[in-house]
């Protein structure tokens, strides 16, 4: 009877516990998707400025250690671990950092109690892509054990070792209980690389004292910043740290929309077909055709300028163009315009005999009215005794 009533209370007590502890289970907040985040894309460049890095390789140092696990109190993803806050501001600034050139490596600190002074390096310095560094993020060790910041900071030193450009060393921590002498391991990165290295720390915790932590390790290395995650986190704010950590800007010269060599500014004749050979003002002209005084015919040295004419039409069998003719300013218009014509007309006759169907190809002579140079020398008249080639669309 003892037995049987042992076997009920026990019975009974396992009931009460899996109970008590399925309606805790009820009472927990559901776990929500992390904030959703529009990376500015910088890859697009505008139309005054392009970006080109600053940096030959960078080196990422993850705190995975025991108090990562805490809840974040901050703005960013509030109430999730510190750690899964971290991870997810790092997969920010990975998805808003252009697809550029350098290098990377990732290391993390924080491997268990039974290593206090143990880092990982998830990977050494490797060319950077965002998959990579996005593989990497995923898979991190989860937060256990102690924060040996130190040695993260030590393995970026050896790490760097195979860069002989600009650096940067990145910091992702809470700032809590850091071990290793990680300002001893500062000052060492600093005399070691001096202005080749920057150290940038990112604060993702709860404590004012961490936060001073880390602003203290970038003070030491005398270049680099300390930011929160909160204050990185929208698009805006973290398009603007990926800039100054990452990125020099650059002034483009200007824009060359139909790629003839010559800038938009300064390009007359835009939208001009490629392979046209071009003159200075982006025009495309029968190059080197210049006609003797009064003359239309086309001689023959000058064959090979308008082979390339040939050539663009053939590669483009759709299109249509007008052959324009200009004279200098000696004699007058009625005379000129017929001048210009009979030029313009020439080069046709030229382009036909070359296989060109006649259709494509309309004429029309200006006279003198469009001249490119002064007309009160002889070099300036012989450059507006000329032929240039438009496109029709």
């Amino acid at each position: 009877m003892r037995k049987i009533y042992l076997l009920a209370s026990f019975l009974t007590a396992s009931i009460t516990i899996l109970t008590g502890c399925a309606q805790l289970k009820s009472l927990k907040k559901p776990i929500e998707p992390l904030e959703t985040f529009v990376p500015q894309n910088l890859d697009s460049q505008s139309h005054d400025v392009k970006y080109v890095p600053k940096i030959e390789s960078f080196v990422i140092i993850l705190d995975a250690s025991a108090s990562m696990q805490d809840e974040y109190i901050g703005a960013v993803n509030k109430g999730r671990p510190k750690f899964t806050v971290a991870k997810d501001i790092l997969t920010r600034m990975n998805n808003t950092l252009p697809e550029i050139d350098v290098k990377c490596a990732f290391v993390t600190f924080g491997q268990g109690y039974f290593k206090p002074f143990e880092t990982s390096v998830v990977y050494e310095l490797t060319k950077y892509s965002r998959s990579l560094l996005e593989d990497a993020l995923i898979s991190a060790t989860p937060p256990q054990g102690s924060s040996p910041a130190g040695y993260g900071i030590k393995d970026a030193w050896n790490i760097l070792l195979t860069s002989g450009g600009q650096n940067a060393v990145m910091l992702v921590s809470d700032g809590e209980e850091l071990i290793g002498s990680p300002l001893e391991k500062a000052k060492d990165l600093k005399e070691m690389y001096g202005d080749r290295v920057c150290l940038y720390t990112i604060f993702v915790g709860n404590t004012a004292e961490g936060e001073e932590e880390l602003r203290e390790l970038a003070r030491e290395v005398k270049c680099g910043f300390s930011v929160t995650a909160d204050e990185i986190a929208s698009s805006e704010n973290m398009a603007d740290f990926v800039k100054k950590v990452f990125l020099t800007v650059v002034q483009k010269q200007d824009i060359d929309s139909d790629g003839d060599g010559v800038y938009d500014k300064d390009d007359e004749c835009p939208d001009t077909p490629k392979g046209a050979i071009v003159d200075s003002r982006g025009c495309w002209v029968v190059k080197g055709i210049t006609f003797d005084y009064k003359k239309w015919d086309i001689k023959e040295e000058l064959d090979s300028n308008l082979s390339n004419i040939v050539d663009v039409l053939q590669k483009n069998p759709n299109m249509y163009i007008r052959i324009e003719g200009h004279t200098d300013n000696i004699g007058s218009m009625e005379y000129n315009i017929d001048l210009s014509q009979k030029r313009a007309q020439a080069v046709k006759n030229y382009l036909v005999g070359k296989g060109i169907r006649e259709s494509r190809v309309s004429i029309v002579g200006f006279g003198y009215k469009k001249p490119i140079a002064p007309n009160d020398t002889e070099e300036g008249r012989s450059l507006n005794r000329r032929a240039e080639i438009v496109p029709i669309k």
